[in-house]
């Protein structure tokens, strides 16, 4: 249902509310993310609850709305005032303001062989969200974040994800060594990617309990950390290279889990 005139200035709370959920601090005030896009608006499970929708004059003008906006409360915005919300470059004219859903970690191992994915102070927002994707590609069956990573609900983050956010769980602002503890005792191994490791991960059986963990792209993992995990593997590096992106790493290791519990 429409609920307004067209909003034109940048006064309006429905406005201000928009670009303060761009911050951390408000997403975490509010229990609000921001989504910008018909496709990834039509990713929304019906489980999550949608607070209400921004439209720019002209998308409304351009689209049949009527089946879209009919679970919640929509409001249009000027053109020029819808773009200076939006981060893309070419506005997709449609937002909608999306309560966060909360997992738990027993949530994340319920699963007979889980295949969990532990991230370690992620802090770049395009990696995260394709870490996430990857995870949903891989049948992962959740990604469990530390305290210190990126904000899940981070708008770039979100994008990145293409709508995978939606498809498994996704556990934040846990305690690993907590959380190692926890999966150690329901029989789950932790491998750890990490350049010093002795051995490649062919060599290690992913079709039981499996748990990939991740470290920061500049730092990697923590020695603790580390330490907490079952076993340490690398990824051979035949070129010239000392290092690699830690979604592209994440990938290849969730990838050789795939490859094992396929054949």
């Amino acid at each position: 249902m429409i609920k307004s005139s067209i909003i034109e200035s940048s006064s309006n709370k429905i406005y201000k509310q928009i670009n303060a959920l761009k911050t951390k601090k408000e997403r975490d005030k509010s229990n609000l993310f921001i989504l910008e896009g018909v496709r990834l608006i039509s990713e929304i499970p019906k489980s999550y609850n949608i607070s209400y929708y921004a439209l720019s004059q002209s998308f409304l003008d351009k689209n049949d709305t009527s089946s879209l906006l009919d679970n919640a409360p929509a409001y249009i915005l000027s053109d020029k005032l819808f773009s200076k919300l939006s981060e893309t470059v070419t506005p997709q004219g449609i937002f909608a303001a999306v309560q966060k859903k909360e997992y738990s970690l027993n949530d994340a191992i319920k699963s007979t062989f889980p295949f969990l994915v532990i991230l370690e102070n992620i802090s770049d927002p395009g990696n995260l969200g394709t870490i996430i994707r990857t995870a949903d590609a891989a049948g992962a069956d959740a990604v469990l974040l530390s305290k210190g990573c990126v904000d899940l609900y981070n708008p770039k983050v979100i994008r990145s994800t293409m709508g995978s956010v939606f498809h498994l769980p996704v556990v934040t602002d846990l305690d690993l060594t907590e959380t190692i503890d926890l999966l150690h005792k329901n029989n789950i191994s932790v491998y750890a990617a990490h350049l010093k490791a002795k051995n490649y991960p062919y060599l290690y059986d992913f079709t039981k309990p499996t748990a990939i963990l991740i470290g920061n792209e500049a730092n990697g993992l923590t020695d603790n950390i580390t330490s907490l995990s079952d076993n340490a593997v690398k990824l051979p590096m035949i070129g010239s290279a000392e290092s690699m992106n830690a979604s592209v790493a994440c990938s290849i290791l969730l990838y050789e889990v795939v490859r094992q519990r396929l054949l």
